[in-house]
C-alpha cells in the first residue's frame, strides 16, 4: 500500500466518474540538465498478484533517484485502493481498469492529451493489463516493459483446460492449476485466514512454487494446514512487516482474488476488448523489453518466444539466480536492465504536465 510504503510519496485519489478510490504512489520528475523545463519522463508500475505498489519499493527508489517521474499505484483491490466486491465484478474488466489508471496518470501531472508519454513497466498480471492498455491508449508509452510474464494479446482468453493437457506433457504438472483455487469464490476468504502461510507460500522458491504453489489442489491444502516455507533471503524485517501491514484489512485478499474470477473464470468484457482492440492484432507501438529468467521452465520459454513478434523493437534480457519475483529478488540487475533500455528512449518524451 501506498501509505505504508511511501507515506511522503502516496496520494488517495478519488476517480471522477466511478468514484472508485486507488491509492498510489507519486514522485513527480526532477528537471535534467541544467534547463528547468527540461526533466526526464515518469514511469508507471504496474504490479501483480498478491502483490502492491510496494513490491517495487527498489525501482521506486533507484528511479525517483535518477529524476524519473514515478507513479506506482495500489491496482484495484488492492492495498488502500476500492475493492469492489465479487457480486460487483464489471471495474475488474480490464478496460474499465485501463481507464482507472490513465485518469491516475493524468492526476499525477502526465497530460498524455497534450503529447505528454511515458515508460510502463507491468509484472505479473501488471504485464497481462500491459496490453490492453497500450492497445486502448496508443502513443502514450515510451517503452514498454514485461517482467518475468510475456504479452498476452488483448481479448485472449486464457483457457486452463486447453493449457491443461500441454503443461502435463511438457512439465509434468498442470501448470495454471492453482488458478482454479483463486477463481473460486471463497479462495480470498480462506488466504484471508492463512495470510502467513500463503505470503510463505507466494514467494517461496522456486522448488516449492512447482510442488505445492502451481499444481492443482496444492496450494489450498498448503494454506488449510497453515505450513510456513522458509522466508527468502531478500525479504527483510521491514519487508515483511510493512506487507502484513498491508494485507491487514479483514478482506484483504477478496479483492485480488477478484482478478482471476473477472478474467479467467467470467471472461467479464472480454469479447468488447477482443472487438474493440483486436485479439491478436494488436502490434504495440513502442520498443519492448521482455526480462525472463534463464531458469524458466520449457512452457514459459516456448511462450516466451512470441514476444520478438509484437513490437519492431523488441529487447528480450534473460537474469539468472531469480525465481517469479524478478524486482524484488535480482533487483540490481533488474534496474539496470530497465535504465540501459529506458535511457535509449527518454529523448522522445514530450514533458508537458497539468500539474
Amino acid at each position: 500500500m501506498a501509505f505504508q510504503g511511501f507515506p511522503n510519496y502516496a496520494l488517495r485519489i478519488t476517480l471522477d466518474d466511478s468514484g472508485l478510490v486507488y491509492t498510489t504512489v507519486h514522485v513527480p520528475p526532477r528537471p535534467a540538465g541544467g534547463s528547468s523545463n527540461s526533466t526526464k519522463p515518469s514511469i508507471l508500475f504496474l504490479h501483480g498478484f498478491p502483490s502492491s505498489s510496494y513490491d517495487w519499493h527498489n525501482q521506486i527508489r533507484h528511479f525517483s533517484a535518477l529524476g524519473y517521474g514515478v507513479i506506482a499505484p495500489d491496482l484495484l483491490g488492492y492495498g488502500g485502493s476500492s475493492s469492489p466486491p465479487s457480486s460487483s465484478l464489471e471495474p475488474y474488466t480490464f478496460k474499465s481498469m485501463c481507464s482507472d489508471v490513465m485518469a491516475i496518470v493524468k492526476h499525477c501531472g502526465v497530460d498524455v492529451s497534450s503529447g505528454a508519454r511515458l515508460h510502463v513497466v507491468g509484472h505479473d498480471f501488471g504485464a497481462i493489463l500491459m496490453a490492453p492498455l497500450l492497445g486502448y491508449y496508443p502513443g502514450v508509452a515510451l517503452t514498454a516493459s514485461f517482467l518475468s510474464t510475456p504479452y498476452m494479446a488483448p481479448g485472449q482468453r486464457q483457457d486452463i483446460e486447453l493449457v491443461k493437457p500441454l503443461s502435463e506433457q511438457m512439465l509434468g504438472y498442470e501448470f495454471l492449476g492453482y488458478q482454479r483455487f483463486l477463481m473460486r469464490d471463497d479462495s480470498g476468504r480462506v488466504l484471508d485466514e492463512h495470510r502467513d502461510s500463503f505470503f510463505s507460500l507466494a514467494y517461496a522458491s522456486e522448488a516449492l512454487t512447482e510442488s505445492d504453489f502451481l499444481p492443482p489442489g496444492r496450494l489450498e491444502a498448503w494454506v488449510r494446514a497453515d505450513r510456513r516455507a522458509p522466508l527468502p533471503s531478500w525479504a527483510t524485517e521491514e519487508y515483511v512487516e510493512t506487507r502484513r501491514r498491508i494485507f491487514a484489512e479483514p478482506a484483504s485478499y477478496q479483492g485480488p482474488t477478484n482478478w482471476y474470477r473477472s478474467r479467467f473464470r467470467d471472461y467479464l468484457g472480454m469479447d468488447e476488448e477482443k472487438e474493440e482492440i483486436g485479439e491478436g492484432k494488436i502490434k504495440i507501438d513502442c520498443p519492448v523489453l521482455y526480462v525472463s529468467r534463464k531458469e524458466d521452465n520449457a512452457l514459459l520459454k516456448m511462450v516466451g518466444m512470441g514476444m520478438s513478434g509484437v513490437a519492431e523493437t523488441v529487447v528480450c534480457k534473460e537474469l539468472s539466480g531469480s525465481g517469479h519475483w524478478v524486482q524484488l529478488e535480482v533487483s540490481d540487475e533488474v534496474n539496470q536492465a530497465l535504465e540501459e533500455f529506458l535511457g535509449e528512449f527518454d529523448e522522445g518524451a514530450e514533458t508537458k504536465t497539468s500539474l
